[in-house]
């Protein structure tokens, strides 16, 4: 470990990192570190400083990288000397990983370049027909308006006598008015939301979620220096059915996963059928 403090003690001297600095080895290459015989070269972390990186950002870099090297080839050490030869026999297990690991990137690649991505709606709405009873909700969703806006802010009481409205006209001039001067301003009239979503917005908890959808459809609080407005226009309890809009995206994932899967399967049946064909294996069982 001597040479390990010796190079990194001249790098903090120099205040740069500075090959010339650095211990030599018989070849004239840089050594940053050296464990039991075994060296870790300048010419191997060089490459790995961003542009524009300050001398005392590239010695935390450097110094955190040598650690962890040391700390690798030592324990590699203590590994090689305390194994047995079999247990040290590694050969079968990388083949192993090498097989499977190229294989996957094949696959990766294949199913990037022949994967359908276009999933028309008419293939979503007839997935969730078919699988209706698995769509249950596990969480209470919403279609809601949320506004946060400063308690001292002159367009408060106005606001807060328009939230709840679902006339067109006061909609609009709350959007006018809310877009302009609210902290934040969320308008989920169209699309299902996790109530949870709101809730994570507020100041205060609202202790169990699925009773309070029950029985409000609204909520007002505030803490020192803003209010908090929500508006619950649509609620759908945990339990219930899932509307197909709030499942649209987890249907698709579903579709291409499956469309992935038969690729693959199709892309292994044709290259066995094709080998068998060539006669490119032989089986030597009865």
């Amino acid at each position: 470990m001597r040479i390990l403090s010796i190079s990194l003690f001249t790098l903090l001297a120099a205040g740069l990192l500075l090959p010339s600095c650095l211990k030599t080895d018989t070849n004239n290459s840089k050594v940053l570190a050296t464990v039991y015989g075994k060296n870790l070269y300048f010419s191997e972390v060089e490459d790995m400083f961003p542009d524009n990186i300050s001398k005392e950002d590239s010695l935390q870099i450097i110094m955190g990288y040598v650690d962890r090297w040391v700390r690798k080839q030592l324990l590699l050490n203590r590994a090689e000397k305390n194994l047995s030869e079999n247990q040290k026999n590694v050969s079968k297990q990388l083949d192993d990983y090498r097989s499977s690991l190229l294989i996957f990137k094949y696959e990766q690649e294949f199913i990037r370049q022949k994967l359908d991505t276009v999933i028309p709606f008419d293939e979503i709405e007839e997935f969730y027909n078919e699988n209706s009873s698995n769509f249950s909700l596990n969480e209470g969703i919403v279609k809601a308006l949320f506004i946060k806006i400063r308690l001292d802010d002159p367009y408060y009481d106005r606001i807060k006598a328009l939230y709840k409205s679902n006339k067109e006209e006061d909609i609009q001039n709350l959007d006018n008015m809310a877009y302009q001067v609210a902290i934040k301003y969320d308008y989920f009239n169209d699309r299902w939301i996790p109530f949870s979503r709101i809730i994570r917005e507020l100041p205060e908890p609202i202790n169990n979620p699925d009773h309070f959808l029950l029985r409000n459809r609204s909520i007002e609080m505030t803490d020192d220096k803003h209010a908090y407005l929500v508006n619950l226009r649509d609620v759908l309890a945990k339990g219930e059915q899932a509307p197909i809009d709030f499942e649209a995206n987890s249907i698709r994932n579903i579709i291409l996963n499956k469309r992935k899967q038969r690729l693959i399967l199709d892309l292994e049946t044709n290259i066995y059928n094709d080998a068998r064909n060539h006669k490119n294996f032989e089986i030597y069982i009865d």
